[in-house]
């Protein structure tokens, strides 16, 4: 009687414990989330000399100021048009390849996709002289399209490597079905096999958005002008040599981050789906 008393009051202390755990890592994780919303929304003068107070006023300049003055809405629109474009073309790109790697049989098939896999090894850091020549060279720098173009390879090893775990997965017989119908390859990849796999295209978006979205080095390497300049960089700039506006910077970075929160929310259920059925997938 004792030992079936005992699994109750055990069994009780160990989900308070967890749970304590579970609301203190909750805690933890959104603080540095309410420190920047605090400082983008309260007055300069009163962060300055307080920065951790709880917030008595709210104001909105320092986000007006930041958008304005700052010229966050030319980085968000520059942003914008190099994150589309390089999500695009890395989502088409990359499930072709996937459905071929995964379902197609062609000579060396396996030898390319290993060959492939070497740019997962490679830093970006190594390529960033020939890089930035070629680019150079293309009459690309300082514009938008020399931080799109050397993603569509620099993203590909890992965007294959994902599709392809995906398309493998699938039966076979999905394929055999299609081609008894009179379906060709094109029309089988389109109509048969994309729709079963949008919870990994919906991951595979949002882990290239946030990339693209937050990128730095790239852009900083290849982009001098500021009318091509995208948020990360333009945060750069809210810096002074001797001096910085705390508030202005929260505000920026609170601007960054509202459109990764906005992509995040969309495609949530989807992005879940997709990288629980992944971890699965051979």
């Amino acid at each position: 009687m004792k030992e079936r008393k005992k699994y109750p009051v055990r069994k009780l202390l160990k989900q308070i414990f967890t749970y304590a755990v579970l609301i203190a890592t909750f805690f933890i994780s959104i603080l540095p989330l309410y420190w920047m919303w605090q400082a983008a929304l309260v007055p300069t003068d009163r962060l300055n000399m307080d920065p951790f107070a709880l917030p008595v006023k709210i104001t909105f300049d320092n986000i007006i100021k930041a958008w304005t003055v700052g010229k966050m809405s030319t980085y968000m629109i520059n942003s914008v048009l190099v994150a589309v474009p390089r999500v695009a073309g890395v989502l088409i790109l990359s499930s072709l390849a996937g459905y071929a790697f995964g379902k197609l049989k062609f000579w060396g098939r396996d030898k390319i996709f290993s060959f492939m896999l070497f740019g997962m090894m490679i830093p970006v850091q190594a390529m960033v002289i020939p890089l930035y020549y070629n680019l150079q060279n293309l009459g690309l720098i300082n514009t938008r399209w020399a931080m799109v173009i050397p993603y569509f390879g620099l993203s590909m090893p890992f965007a294959i490597f994902m599709m392809r775990a995906f398309f493998k997965d699938l039966p076979e017989e999905l394929i055999e079905s299609a081609s008894i119908d009179g379906c060709n390859e094109f029309t089988t990849f389109y109509y048969i096999m994309m729709p079963l796999i949008k919870p990994a295209l919906s991951a595979l978006l949002v882990f290239e958005f946030m990339w693209s979205w937050n990128d730095m080095f790239i852009p900083m390497l290849v982009v001098y002008n500021d009318s091509a300049r995208t948020l990360p960089l333009g945060l750069m700039f809210f810096f002074g040599k001797y001096t910085v506006d705390h508030s202005l910077v929260a505000a920026g970075v609170t601007i960054c981050t509202l459109p990764v929160v906005i992509v995040y929310t969309l495609f949530q259920k989807s992005f879940i789906t997709g990288i629980t059925a992944g971890a699965v997938k051979g």
